[in-house]
């Protein structure tokens, strides 16, 4: 039997430390946000599956275009972060027209009911929310993935959010990228250990 697996790689410090001696033989890469400011290939540049949040999509989807058309980076899947109770009525119904080639996450999440709706029970009714890595992880899950491979998730154990520095175009386009207090470390765990009990997923870190 042919176990799907993934590496979900967040862009915490952590990702400029990963053992490579731990990975699996086959295995898809999932990234996120602003993934593409590594300082080199940490996990190479041929993706499964790239995911942007729905406030910064627009200018996200357009840097990705040109990467590919550099051949900096490929990916199959063009996910967005999305969370429906969230968003505008008019992104959601307008979201194809504008992007055919991607997908809203949520539309993939929601396949997950048991973890889906203790997602949003969370998110409205005590302002809990998991990260775009836990996110990936779920999306991951609900795509028939069993075996996951945690890289640049660090729980903020860390002092710093992030392996790359913030620069001045950055900020200028998306703004300071400060902690948002629904993201914890107590949501993300719980989050995974809901994965592994839910779907009989194995979550490896790297």
């Amino acid at each position: 039997m042919n176990i799907k697996k993934a590496i979900i790689a967040g862009n915490a410090p952590s990702l400029k430390n990963i053992d490579y001696t731990l990975l699996p033989q086959d295995y898809d890469v999932f990234r996120c946000n602003q993934f593409y400011l590594e300082d080199k290939y940490y996990l190479g540049k041929k993706l499964k599956a790239v995911f942007f949040n729905s406030c910064v999509f627009f200018e996200n989807y357009y840097t990705l275009k040109e990467l590919i058309k550099n051949e900096e980076y490929t990916t199959s899947l063009i996910f967005c972060s999305s969370h429906k109770h969230l968003e505008e009525k008019d992104f959601l119904e307008n979201f194809k027209d504008f992007y055919p080639d991607s997908t809203m996450g949520h539309e993939i999440l929601s396949q997950l009911e048991q973890f889906y709706a203790w997602t949003i029970f969370n998110d409205v009714y005590k302002n809990r929310r998991f990260t775009s890595a836990i996110y990936m992880c779920a999306i991951a899950v609900a795509m028939g993935y069993k075996e996951l491979y945690l890289a640049g998730i660090d729980f903020y154990n860390t002092g710093s959010t992030y392996a790359y520095t913030q620069r001045e175009n950055l900020t200028r386009i998306f703004g300071d990228f400060e902690k948002y207090n629904g993201h914890t470390q107590d949501i993300e765990l719980e989050a995974l250990e809901l994965l592994k009990e839910l779907y009989d997923v194995k979550i490896y870190c790297l």
